[in-house]
């Protein structure tokens, strides 16, 4: 599990297949390790998916 966390947070991102479902056409899923949303954007090649932010102002020091 730990080594999965370490690959995710250098990009590696692996789909876990049995939690995939179709969405307006295309298939949805989740990464095994850090549960990021991904998309298959070709068949059998996954990409993170761009999730929008609630829109909040920067909130640095």
């Amino acid at each position: 599990m730990k080594l999965g966390i370490i690959a995710c947070a250098l990009g590696h991102h692996r789909v876990d297949r049995k939690d995939t479902r179709r969405v307006h056409g295309a298939h949805v899923g989740r990464c095994r390790s850090c549960k990021t949303p991904m998309e298959e954007i070709e068949p059998h090649l996954w990409a993170v998916q761009k999730v929008r932010d609630a829109g909040l102002p920067y909130r640095g020091k």
